[in-house]
């Protein structure tokens, strides 16, 4: 029996329910005889069968097909589930991730044919076990398809990858929810570090972007670690009826023209994550964009508060959302100014930044303006103890507009503490 024509009993779900009863494992891995062999289970199984007077029946065939109902694949869960039942067998790390599980992959990958979810790594397709593996040839269908979480942590010398690509592209046209990280690391790359990690090659980009433009209506896009981003939203501009997600992570925007990001005119949610390379000159375009956000969100990015305060002031006007991490001053005093319609303020302090004076949080409180019925704190645990955060809450509430609907400090509340919040409560009932 080949490895490509494997009949399998469903080893993902004999993971996941049976994992405390070894007997039925047993019986379940002996329904593949080349699956034994693989894991040398041969003497273990004689034994375990004597001791527990199992019968294996030789034409065993699964009660079920289970793979034509699984719907989410995971690999990184797959993962899991194989590595921590076989935590106590004397296997090799090596063996485990370049034999035993590609070989789960291949065969779940092969016999599935409702798939609705996928979260996966294109790094898998080099594995030898999908060295004959053809998407075309097997009962994968991807028909179904509305969610797709994919890492490319290179494509150079991957047919098989390209060939899970291009089927994607081709059959996979209902997508909600597209994520595409681009990741520069992959444990194929740290085992041969000979290899060039320059991989995403232009047949690779050109399948992304066939991928992104074959959408009937997505929703929900997310990119990470891209450094050649206009070419992705000059594919996105294809969705600017259904999208209203976007998020850039640790994405570059060097030489970006955010042209094609304008014409949105359907987005809701803009993130910001990790990003670099932004000038004030690129902003100015936004000023023209057709877009009206709920929410806006900026995540310890690398670059200046101008460049924050000029998104904020192009794309403030409608938002009810705002999320800034590292707040300063100056970037409070201006928010009233171009976001009148604010609602929710959430803002996270780290450890890099000095907040360390009380007279901040006097200031903050002084500056949030009186339409912000809804405001959340993030504060690094290691930014300060809890005494001082004490201090700096207390005058924040001591100080702040009575209209707060809800005040979220992500913080214990001591006893002491409690009174402080009490009073403002009894404060704003009053007013």
């Amino acid at each position: 029996m080949t490895l490509s024509y494997l009949t399998d009993d469903c080893f993902y779900h004999t993971l996941q329910y049976l994992q405390n009863d070894d007997s039925t494992l047993f019986n379940c891995l002996l329904v593949n005889r080349f699956w034994s062999e693989i894991l040398q289970l041969k003497e273990q199984l004689v034994e375990v069968n004597q001791i527990n007077n199992i019968n294996i029946d030789e034409e065993h065939k699964p009660l079920f097909e289970y793979l034509k109902y699984l719907e989410n694949y995971n690999e990184f869960e797959i993962e899991s589930a194989i590595l921590r039942y076989y935590s106590s067998l004397s296997i090799s790390q090596n063996k485990m991730y370049n034999k035993i599980i590609p070989i789960f992959h291949q065969s779940i990958l092969r016999q599935s044919s409702n798939i609705k979810k996928i979260d996966i790594s294109l790094d898998l397709f080099y594995k030898k076990s999908f060295k004959n593996f053809n998407v075309q040839n097997s009962n994968l269908n991807l028909i179904k398809l509305n969610s797709l979480i994919i890492r490319l942590n290179g494509t150079a010398n991957n047919e098989v990858g390209q060939g899970f690509l291009s089927n994607i592209a081709d059959v996979s046209l209902n997508l909600r929810l597209l994520i595409i990280n681009l990741n520069q690391r992959s444990r194929r790359l740290l085992v041969n570090p000979t290899t060039s990690n320059n991989l995403i090659d232009t047949t690779t980009w050109k399948k992304l972007y066939k991928i992104i433009q074959g959408q009937n209506k997505l929703k929900i896009f997310i990119i990470w670690n891209c450094f050649l981003l206009n070419n992705i939203l000059s594919s996105l501009e294809s969705q600017k009826q259904s999208l209203v997600h976007i998020v850039f992570n640790h994405t570059n925007f060097v030489n970006v023209n955010l042209k094609s990001l304008n014409n949105l005119y359907n987005l809701e949610y803009l993130i910001f994550e990790y990003c670099e390379g932004l000038l004030l000159n690129q902003c100015d375009i936004l000023n023209f964009a057709s877009f009206k956000l709920k929410e806006l969100s900026f995540k310890r990015d690398k670059w200046d508060d101008v460049i924050t305060l000029s998104i904020i002031k192009y794309l403030g006007e409608p938002l009810q959302t705002i999320s800034v991490e590292n707040i300063t001053i100056p970037l409070i005093e201006n928010i009233p100014l171009y976001c009148p319609n604010l609602i929710l303020l959430k803002i996270g302090i780290f450890s890099h930044v000095d907040f360390s004076e009380v007279s901040f949080y006097r200031k903050l409180a002084n500056n949030v303006p009186i339409n912000v019925s809804k405001i959340s704190f993030y504060i690094n645990s290691r930014t300060s103890n809890n005494s001082n955060n004490f201090l700096k809450f207390k005058e924040f509430l001591e100080n702040c507009h009575n209209n707060f609907e809800m005040i979220n400090l992500n913080h214990n509340i001591e006893l002491e503490f409690l009174k402080i919040v009490l009073n403002y409560i009894e404060r704003s009932n009053n007013n």
